[in-house]
């Protein structure tokens, strides 16, 4: 083959694959409700929208409740005048027949259609909202990672960003250690006294930032700090331990953070360098 015809078939490769990119179609839109950022990307696979989605700083949305479901469904299912399917951050490509969010929250709710997902272990492992047009409009399926339905329709990937939270209120504690309940902390054993109802956040040290978020607990700390575990107790009688968790780093901010969706009325938590 001559050298010119090489060349050209490369550049009509390289435009291909441009053209598939998850490049964002809407604006950054504000969800009232929680404060948290969302955008519509391109036509795209999960895995591409994935990874465009942690580029801009976030993951594919993760759900929490209806309300959030509906907002997404409302302000994106049809989009542009165009009936979209809507990929968000669940699937189960890292370990099979076991979905989880790819912000590494803990799944709380779904909202699956009736029969699915329905081929979960088996290929299927990524999760998207059905159109407005569909019989099962505003319910998930389990798919493959494809860019359109088997009609043609395209899949877009939705991104969701949360905002760091500012730092209300800084105390520092003697062992590193920090309570956190369902009610503003006023003292704990550790020397973190005085911490004033409404002032959530508290920094420790090594730098973690706690905060309580709609009835979840958000940590953040640098990612200088990448070698350290995360520990908990509800006692401070009892030792500290190791619990499940996963973490999602966000290199733009320079954080590394961990939600939490089910903590006890009581935790204190820290950083234990191993």
């Amino acid at each position: 083959m001559p050298p010119w015809t090489t060349k050209l078939l490369f550049l009509l490769s390289f435009t291909l694959v441009h053209l598939a990119a998850a490049d964002p179609i809407s604006q950054r839109t504000t969800n009232s409700s929680n404060n948290h950022i969302y955008i519509l990307l391109n036509a795209s696979t999960w895995t591409d929208a994935e990874a465009e989605a942690v580029a801009l700083g976030g993951h594919l949305a993760t759900i929490r409740n209806q309300a959030e479901e509906d907002w997404i469904f409302h302000t994106f299912g049809s989009y542009d005048n165009t009936q979209r399917l809507l990929w968000i951050g669940l699937s189960d490509r890292d370990r099979k027949s076991h979905f989880t969010w790819s912000s590494g929250e803990s799944v709380s709710y779904t909202a699956w259609a009736p029969g699915e997902p329905n081929n979960v272990g088996s290929g299927e492992d990524y999760a998207a909202i059905f159109y407005p047009n569909h019989s099962q409009r505003n319910k998930w399926n389990d798919w493959d990672n494809r860019t359109s339905d088997p009609i043609g329709l395209p899949m877009n990937g939705v991104v969701e960003i949360i905002p760091p939270p500012p730092i209300l209120a800084a105390n520092k504690t003697t062992a590193g250690t920090l309570a956190t309940t369902g009610k503003p902390a006023t003292s704990n054993a550790t020397g973190t006294a005085g911490i004033q109802p409404n002032l959530v956040p508290v920094e420790i040290t090594p730098a973690v930032t706690i905060t309580n978020v709609q009835g979840a607990v958000q940590l953040y700390w640098p990612i200088s700090a990448a070698g350290y575990t995360l520990e908990a107790t509800t006692n401070l009688a009892q030792p500290f331990t190791m619990f499940g968790y996963s973490e999602a780093t966000n290199t733009a901010l320079g954080i590394i953070t961990v939600t939490i969706t089910n903590p006890g009325d009581q935790m204190f938590f820290r950083l234990h360098k191993p």
